[in-house]
């Protein structure tokens, strides 16, 4: 009787082998895990929160504002940094542009007045009427109402020009700064995608130049998976498939084959029968439509549609 059972179990488990590898062979899924390639998003001033946009799983649009910061403090720098870019520019003016026809006729006024004054002195003393301090008194004054006038008749000089450009370049420079900080007080989406994760609140401090919300962006999302050599034939990039996640049972997400790997991933061993080709697998990754219930690292049973010959 043993003698009968023994090759009645061979068969039954080489039948049982065979039907178990014929299936694998014809087996149109694939496991393998989503990973994802996100973007974070903060400030580079930080702050506290003032106001929350957006939720988890919302989608954004790039520069869509996510996030406000309380931006008071800057605001006020902002204020005052611009009117010393005020003051300086008119400051610059005036050097350019040189003084003013009344100013430079005052000058000359005020210089023949002393000059008259001087020769008026320099009679006086002539005749001994009055003392040398008293002429050398005049004379200074007529001297430098001379200056005074001539410095205005010319014009400003090329340094004065330089320096006060260099400043009105400072100030404005600085403000240039503020401004920009001021903006990051609105922390905006850099690109299109979906709010993969957040945790704020108003009130909350965020740090400055740190990541605190994650964007999912388009094409960033995909799962690979290992396709036998016996099999390689029937997929083919751009071809579709359906990505299916334990959280939401039945339901298919659309993804498409982004690229294929131009060699085996491992060959455990020289590769001589048919069946031993199963063992030689190649990579395959799939792109896969952005979607709030998907996150990284979660398993992903993944079917390819039919592909249609070339």
């Amino acid at each position: 009787m043993r003698r009968i059972i023994l090759p009645v179990v061979l068969v039954a488990g080489i039948f049982a082998w065979l039907v178990f590898r014929g299936s694998r062979a014809v087996d149109p899924t694939y496991s393998g895990t989503i990973e994802a390639r996100d973007a974070r998003v903060g400030s580079l001033v930080g702050g506290r929160v003032l106001e929350v946009r957006v939720e988890e799983g919302d989608s954004v649009e790039a520069g869509q504002v996510l996030v406000r910061l309380d931006g008071e403090m800057l605001a006020a720098q902002v204020k005052e940094q611009e009117a010393r870019v005020a003051q300086a520019k008119a400051n610059l003016d005036r050097v350019v542009s040189g003084p003013r026809r009344e100013q430079i006729e005052r000058a000359r006024i005020e210089w023949d007045r002393a000059e008259k004054e001087r020769k008026r002195q320099q009679v006086l003393l002539d005749q001994a009427l009055t003392s040398d301090e008293a002429y050398d008194a005049a004379a200074a004054v007529a001297q430098s109402a001379y200056q005074a006038y001539e410095e205005l008749r010319t014009g400003s000089r090329s340094e004065d020009e330089r320096q006060a450009r260099a400043a009105f370049d400072e100030v404005s420079s600085h403000l240039a700064y503020l401004t920009r900080q001021f903006a990051e007080t609105d922390v905006r989406a850099p690109t299109r995608g979906i709010v993969q994760t957040m945790d704020l609140r108003p009130g909350d401090i965020v740090p400055a130049n740190q990541g605190v919300i994650a964007i999912l962006e388009p094409g960033e999302l995909w799962v690979r998976v290992f396709v036998p050599e016996t099999r390689l034939g029937l997929v083919r990039v751009g071809q579709s498939a359906s990505v299916f996640i334990d959280t939401f049972p039945g339901r298919a997400f659309p993804a498409h084959v982004a690229s294929v790997s131009a060699r085996a991933e491992y060959t455990p061993r020289n590769v001589q029968t048919v069946e031993q080709r199963e063992d030689q697998v190649f990579a395959v990754k799939l792109e896969v439509v952005a979607s709030p219930g998907l996150k990284a690292g979660m398993t992903a049973t993944v079917r390819f549609d039919a592909a249609t010959s070339e």
